[in-house]
């Protein structure tokens, strides 16, 4: 029989068009597999994707062959048969081999495809010359042509589209691989039906018994083989490909787990700012760079503490938060700023061919800094201490010029603060005593070895003692004798000046109480306040402690504060200074007419006592400006109702001055210097001490002498030093 023009069944065609697109599938999706492992494993998914891909192509062949003329019977011969499996096998290796890699050029493409098709062609017309049962094949030269010129087509189309649906970084979606699958489907069948079409031959008569392998039993055995192997090397591609998704995405999530690690490790929490250890790399950058010159600014929030404890930590992290922005606004791009500390920030800048240049971006700074912050209700104002290293005049290493940066700021602070400072030789010394003192300080407030001096006060009418004024004193084994001018500013910015200010509190009710129960005289005690202590949110339970356990009665404890401290946080003054007031606490306003005085608050506040500052009563003799200022304070307290006290009167003149201006009490070295606590209880029990004071547990008039005595080594930040903190 002569078959030019074959007969097809459908359903067996729809079956091997659906083996052709299974094939396809698994070859897209084995062929990223290939791209995505490494090592023996892509040897592996190489060998394994080539053998299912290659036994797909070649089962769809032999279906195909079922599909025409399902009711001839034909056989095959097993070597010719086998050789068409290994062509199959061989174009498939070819196949994913081709797009291992990272770049598939035009040249590699054509090469590839023409490989490939002619694999297919030799597969396909190889299992033709295996069937036995047929005589006299002949291929129509167009047709055959036309056959060829597809598979190496289709071979471009399929090397194409496994590449770019397998990047190297991801796979494409299921639906365009799919899409895919079909293109290449059609195209695999379009060879195979091609080539069909393009040959002629002539049946013969087969009998089982013949050597072969029957069409029907052969189609139905590879068809199923065929496809369980590519249905299994796909499940297990997909599989794969899960595993690799999520171990892909976990390895994602822990190079991003790693990154925030990076950055909170290099970067600072609240202001996302580079921290101390990003900035010491980067100093180490500069120092291995050789940069001829920069210049390192350690810059200190002043009063940073008492907004923190005064307004609460939320109003001190926004003030935070808003001085980074502003240091960042006033540097260059190029510049550092990291955050070393709670208000503390370093600068680091390399644009600096002069001192000049770097002069100018510290007035820049310390400006922008400046100008108050508005935090949600509250108008917020600090000021700015800043000091400057220069590499390499100032230092060659980063330890010495971020100790010498740090060492010039604390110079800023002793000049005045909103200021900055080139570091000098001389601060070496000054650094070094100051970190001493931190550590010192804090020792000798645990092991409890400050004390107290007492110099007295006496009234002006009688010259007889009324009451005495505490002194901080500290005499350390390593430091020698340390003044409050240098205790305090320690105190304050190493967070000490809470506990030192309970250890005073404690220290002089104590003493007051003590003289109380041996002499049966009472003896007031008035206590320097800071600004920290009095925004601090348990100052009161703190006042309410120490009496408590002194068991001094409130009106003899008197609380000094100055004009500063008040009109830092209005509000809040009121509100405490009310509250201490209804307990019975005396109330003062020390070192008037020195701060930044508002007479409008002045006349609201509950205070009992007006104190005039020793600066002005060394010149009231000679200076006519000052004996002015005086007498307008007396003439301004009398009109308020305040007791008036003079402070520093070291001569009979100044003395003579306030007695005429009817002055109610005095203190200086025209009586007594400051004297141990055991010196004073001697010169009390000569009977020097008034007896007209006032005993009675009752808050005092105003216009009543009392009793008092005052802690005037915790002097608030910026307030004038008295001289007999020092003596």
């Amino acid at each position: 029989m002569d078959h030019s023009l074959a007969s097809y069944n459908p359903a067996l065609v729809a079956l091997s068009l659906g083996i052709a697109a299974i094939a396809s599938l698994t070859a897209l999706d084995l062929a990223g597999r290939v791209r995505a492992s490494q090592g023996l494993a892509r040897h592996l998914w190489l060998a394994g994707g080539a053998f299912a891909m290659g036994t797909g192509i070649w089962s769809m062949h032999f279906v195909g062959m079922l599909a025409m003329d399902p009711d001839s019977h034909f056989a095959y011969g097993i070597p010719l048969t086998l050789a068409s499996l290994l062509a199959s096998l061989l174009a498939s290796a070819l196949a994913l081999a081709t797009v291992q890699s990272g770049h598939l050029t035009g040249p590699r493409l054509a090469v590839g495809a023409l490989i490939m098709g002619s694999g297919v062609c030799l597969m396909h017309y190889i299992g033709m010359e295996a069937m036995l049962s047929v005589d006299s094949l002949r291929y129509r030269p167009d047709l055959f042509a036309l056959s060829v010129v597809i598979a190496v087509l289709a071979s471009a189309v399929a090397l194409s589209l496994a590449f770019r649906l397998n990047p190297v970084g991801g796979r494409s979606p299921l639906w365009q691989r799919g899409l895919a699958s079909l293109v290449m489907a059609a195209g695999i069948s379009g060879m195979h039906y091609t080539g069909m079409s393009a040959t002629s031959y002539r049946t013969l008569s087969y009998s089982a018994s013949a050597p072969g392998i029957g069409t029907d039993r052969l189609a139905i055995v590879v068809a199923l083989i065929a496809t369980c192997i590519m249905l299994a090397a796909l499940m297990m591609s997909i599989y794969d490909a899960h595993l690799s998704s999520r171990n892909a995405q976990l390895a994602r999530s822990l190079q991003q787990a790693n990154q925030e690690l990076k950055d909170l490790v290099h970067h600072d929490v609240l202001t996302q700012l580079p921290n101390r250890l990003k900035l010491e790399e980067h100093l180490d950058e500069l120092l291995e760079d050789n940069i001829d010159t920069f210049a390192v600014f350690f810059v200190d929030l002043d009063r940073f503490k008492q907004v923190n404890d005064g307004l609460g930590h939320h109003v001190g992290d926004e003030l935070i938060k808003g001085a980074a922005r502003r240091l960042q606004m006033a540097v260059r791009d190029s510049d550092l700023v990291a955050r070393v500390g709670g208000d503390e920030f370093m600068v680091v800048t390399h644009q600096v061919a002069r001192r000049g240049d770097a002069e100018a971006l510290a007035q820049r700074i310390v400006s922008s800094l400046d100008k108050p912050f508005q935090i949600g209700n509250s108008m917020v104002k600090v000021s700015t201490s800043l000091g400057i290293s220069l590499y390499p005049d100032h230092g060659r290493s980063k330890h010495a010029l971020m100790v010498h940066a740090d060492a010039a700021m604390y110079r800023a602070k002793q000049q005045g603060r909103n200021n900055f400072q080139f570091f000098a030789l001389d601060m070496t010394s000054e650094a070094d005593r100051r970190s001493t003192l931190e550590r010192r300080l804090t020792q000798a407030i645990e092991e409890d070895r400050l004390s107290l001096a007492y110099q007295p006060k006496i009234r002006v009418d009688s010259g007889e003692v009324s009451g005495v004024e505490a002194l901080l004193r500290w005499h350390d084994e390593e430091l020698g004798q340390v003044t409050p001018d240098e205790i305090i500013p320690v105190a304050e910015d190493c967070g000490l000046i809470l506990p030192l200010g309970a250890w005073v509190l404690r220290t002089a009710c104590r003493f007051s109480s003590e003289w109380l129960k041996e002499s049966g005289e009472p003896l007031p005690v008035a206590v320097n306040i800071s600004a920290i202590q009095l925004n601090h949110r348990g100052f009161v339970a703190t006042i309410e402690a120490a009496l408590a356990e002194s068991e001094l009665p409130p009106h003899l404890l008197e609380l000094e504060l100055t004009e500063s401290t008040l009109v830092q946080n209005p509000d809040r003054a009121l509100e405490v200074l009310s509250t201490l007031r209804n307990m019975g606490v005396l109330l003062s306003i020390d070192d008037f007419g020195t701060g930044y005085s508002n007479l409008t608050q002045l006349k609201y506040l509950p205070v009992d006592r007006l104190k005039i500052d020793r600066t002005f009563m060394q010149g009231v003799v000679d200076c006519e400006q000052d004996a002015a200022i005086v007498q307008a304070v007396i003439s301004l307290a009398r009109c308020l109702g305040l007791h008036i006290i003079a402070e520093g009167v070291e001569s009979e003149e100044q003395l003579a001055f306030i007695r005429q201006l009817q002055g109610h009490e005095y203190q200086g070295y025209l009586f007594s210097k400051p004297v141990p606590a055991e010196e004073l209880k001697a010169l009390l029990a000569k009977g020097h001490l008034v007896a007209a004071a006032a005993a009675e547990p009752r808050h005092a008039p105003r216009d009543t002498p009392v009793r008092e005595a005052r802690l005037s080594g915790l002097e608030p930040e910026g307030r004038p030093s008295h001289p007999t903190g020092i003596a």
